[in-house]
C-alpha cells in the first residue's frame, strides 16, 4: 500500500513573509559571494570577510524563515542544510582550484 503524506496548505498571510525571505535569500547569497571575492581579489581588506560569512549567515537564517513557512518536509530540510553547507564551501573551492592553477603556471 502506498503511504500519502499530506502536507498543511499554506497560509494566504504567508505568502509575502515567503517571498520577501526568499528575495532576501538571493540578496544575501549575492553580497556573501561578492564580498568573499572583492576581498580574495584584493579590491576590500582582509578585515571586511567577516561581513562576508554574516551574509551567509543570513542567508541560512532567510533560507530557515522560508522552509518554515513553506512547511517543507524532513528531506527537503536536509537537503537545505547540504545546500547551504555546499554554498559556503564553493568559493573556497574555486579560489582554492585558482591559486593552484596560477602557482602551476607562472611564468
Amino acid at each position: 500500500m502506498i503511504e500519502t503524506v499530506i502536507r498543511p496548505e499554506i497560509a494566504l498571510n504567508d505568502f509575502l513573509p515567503i517571498f520577501v525571505s526568499s528575495a532576501f535569500v538571493l540578496i544575501f547569497g549575492a553580497f556573501y559571494v561578492g564580498i568573499y571575492t572583492a576581498v580574495k581579489v584584493e579590491i576590500l581588506k582582509k578585515w571586511t570577510m567577516p561581513f562576508a560569512y554574516l551574509f551567509w549567515g543570513l542567508t541560512c537564517y532567510m533560507l530557515y524563515i522560508m522552509g518554515s513557512l513553506m512547511h517543507v518536509g524532513e528531506f527537503t530540510a536536509k537537503a537545505l542544510v547540504v545546500a547551504m553547507i555546499g554554498y559556503l564551501m564553493l568559493p573556497h573551492a574555486v579560489y582554492y582550484m585558482q591559486h593552484r592553477v596560477h602557482e602551476e603556471n607562472e611564468h
